[in-house]
């Protein structure tokens, strides 16, 4: 006992210290804090006589009176404001739910407030609705960007209409333009409320989903982060979060008009059980026999109760196994111990399993125990989640590519309980995207084959012409010393235009090695040889003889002939009287990166263009496919690079590739 009490004055002595320490650094701060809010967010924000009122923001109101924070409330919906907040043109945004896309912008504080996700119908339609979910085709309104909405995604019987907002969503309920919907229960009840509705509507279900609001700051933030953070939880340790819990929810008019429901609701069945009594003991006072008809009827009623209650618990368990099932994702639960306590469809499809391995071990079913090798590690140790992108297994040799997702699983304490983990099969996609690059790869060949012919002619005409005048000169030595040196030059340049050719148009499988980047331009560039001397554009080659690299040389010499042919037509573009075309290759190490730069003099980009240039289908050229640069992008990432664009209209454009450095040589992994 007396141990905890010295741990808890240590931690009060702890946050007295850091709390005099905020508030010297708050006096530094002498404007206002402004912060974003969308009031469709009731009891927590929302407008009441013209003014914002609501349980967030009677939260951050005793938090920045608590460290002496002037704030101003701008009223706005959730996507400007999360615009405004990358922007820097406010401080934060109150109300947010937790969404890993905006994890490169925004901070999360702390919850403020958690509720859970519940289904609406109207009354009258209860029934059909719950019996029929899953065999019959139903509408649900459901705000957009929301838990709720990627639920509803995985269902394939139910179509939805998205609203901006709670509210939005449960107008198009009242005006029955959807058969139910799905939203955050405590919103739903003031809703229900507000619009007078809870006689001619009623909660179903409630699901153990959570739906948390947080208050997000700019990301980078720490200081306003760890501010709000630590008044949180000085709020809750002083017992004033409870205070305004109870005023702004559990006594909200929603609320109370509830709990005053439930004591009519309750009252009816006491005074109707009160004279069942009083009529019980009248009849049975004059027959028995009335008495045990009574008695029958009642019990058949119960009974009626009671096969409707059983009924209403299937349908939620039928609900969720749907939204499990439905998916077209594999979806797998297990603890930390390995034991399987869920596993779709989708899931028994991926492990070639006929039934779900239910309180088996996880790590004993492949491919999934081969996917969790060294990563449930990194879930216990604390992140937040981990995302492969790619992983090939080979099967009854047929290559499978799987894109998974593992995710950590909190019980209400947030003390880890287990992991799920989802997985894709995007097989077929990945085929898709080789296919699309063996195209690029194709039509590029087209362009530069015309170049390679020519260029072999010209060897082949010389070699003809020696042949033909051996009868009459073979007794000249200088002519004899002229075909011993002619002949094999020309044979050799020939070898290598076609070497070259045949290297660039290898099937596009996957094969990792160390190669020399030098080596890999000057093959490129000899293979464009013709093109770029047809066009008079010059092009000056400049790469250390030392740059090596680890990574699929074939697809890289793809992406380098695309962006010398990129660079052609641009200068073609550009080309007047007085203008001549200049293509720039400069290769050397900095920072321990290995930058390749590639510079033309052609027509350039503006900003508008540069922000577009790697996406699919965009193209400025006349004849383009669109497709060159994002595939371009796509090996360069595959093979740990990164790529650049520079470019001013009318002057320059310059693009580069940064690849890590390679100490080692001599190792070949094949991954194809």
């Amino acid at each position: 006992m007396g141990r905890k009490i010295n741990t808890c004055l240590i931690v009060l002595l702890f946050m007295s210290y850091f709390q005099s320490m905020v508030h010297s650094s708050m006096a530094d701060l002498d404007r206002v804090i402004t912060v974003g809010v969308d009031p469709s967010i009731p009891p927590f924000q929302y407008i009441e006589d013209g003014e914002l009122v609501g349980f967030n923001v009677a939260l951050l109101d005793s938090i920045a009176k608590n460290y002496d924070l002037n704030i101003e409330y701008l009223i706005m919906n959730k996507e400007i404001a999360i615009e405004k907040l990358a922007k820097d043109e406010i401080d934060l945004v109150l109300g947010l739910r937790y969404d890993t896309d905006l994890d490169n912008i925004i901070d999360y504080s702390d919850s403020v407030v958690q509720s859970v996700v519940c289904m609406l119908v109207k009354d009258e339609r209860r029934d059909s609705v719950q019996t029929n979910l899953s065999d019959s085709y139903f509408v649900a309104s459901v705000e957009r960007n929301s838990t709720e909405l990627k639920f509803l995604e995985n269902l394939r019987r139910v179509n939805f209409n998205v609203a901006f907002n709670q509210e939005d969503a449960f107008q198009l309920l009242l005006m029955e333009r959807a058969d139910f919907l799905i939203g955050v229960r405590d919103t739903i009840e003031f809703l229900m409320n507000k619009y007078n509705t809870t006689n001619e509507y009623v909660i179903v279900d409630s699901y153990t989903t959570p739906v948390e609001y947080l208050i997000g700051v700019k990301e980078g933030n720490s200081f306003l982060l760890n501010l709000l953070d630590l008044g949180l939880s000085r709020l809750k340790l002083s017992g004033a979060y409870e205070e305004l819990y109870i005023e702004w929810i559990e006594n909200s008019p929603a609320s109370i008009s509830k709990r005053m429901n439930e004591i009519k609701r309750l009252s009816k069945i006491g005074g109707i059980s009160a004279i069942i009594l009083v009529g019980v003991i009248f009849i049975w006072n004059r027959s028995l026999k009335k008495q045990i008809r009574i008695k029958t009827k009642e019990l058949v009623a119960i009974n009626s109760e009671l096969e409707s209650q059983i009924i209403e618990t299937k349908n939620n368990v039928k609900l969720k196994d749907l939204i499990c099932n439905s998916s077209p994702r594999g979806i797998v639960v297990f603890d930390m111990n390995g034991e399987i306590s869920a596993f779709n469809n989708s899931a028994l499809k991926i492990a070639s399993l006929s039934e779900a391995p239910i309180g088996d071990n996880i790590f004993n079913i492949e491919p999934i125990n081969t996917m969790l090798k060294g990563k449930v590690e990194l879930i216990s140790s604390g992140h937040s989640s981990y995302t492969c992108k790619e992983f090939r297994y080979i099967k009854n040799n047929h290559e499978l590519v799987y894109r998974y997702v593992m995710y950590p699983l909190y019980d209400y304490d947030k003390v880890l309980k287990g992991i799920i983990i989802t997985i894709e099969d995007i097989t077929e996609e990945t085929a898709l995207k080789d296919q699309i690059m063996e195209k690029e790869k194709n039509e590029v060949l087209t362009q530069v084959i015309s170049g390679i012919a020519h260029e072999i002619r010209n060897p082949i005409t010389a070699i003809k012409t020696l042949v033909e005048l051996l009868p009459n000169k073979f007794n000249n030595p200088k002519f004899r010393d002229d075909l011993v040196r002619i002949v094999p030059n020309e044979l050799h340049r020939v070898d290598k235009l076609i070497e070259n050719l045949i290297d660039y148009s290898k099937p596009s499988s996957e094969n990792i090695m160390r190669f020399n980047l030098r080596d890999t331009i000057n093959s490129c560039v000899e293979i464009l040889h013709h093109v770029f001397e047809s066009n008079n554009i010059h092009i000056n080659v400049s790469v250390s003889e030392d740059l090596t690299v680890l990574g699929d040389s074939n697809k890289i010499k793809q992406v380098i002939i695309n962006l010398l042919l990129n660079s052609k037509e641009a200068i073609l573009e550009r080309a007047s009287l007085d203008y001549y075309g200049e293509i720039d290759i400069n290769g050397y190490v900095k920072d321990k990166v290995i930058i390749l730069e590639f510079w033309d003099n052609g027509i350039g980009m503006d900003e508008g263009e540069i922000k577009r240039v790697f996406e699919i289908f965009y193209t400025t050229k006349e004849n383009g496919s669109g497709l060159g640069l994002p595939i371009s992008r796509q090996i360069i990432e595959r093979n740990n690079a990164t790529i650049i664009i520079e470019s001013k209209k009318n002057n320059y454009t310059k693009i580069t590739l940064k690849f890590p450095l390679e100490e080692k040589a001599g190792e070949v992994l094949n991954t194809g």
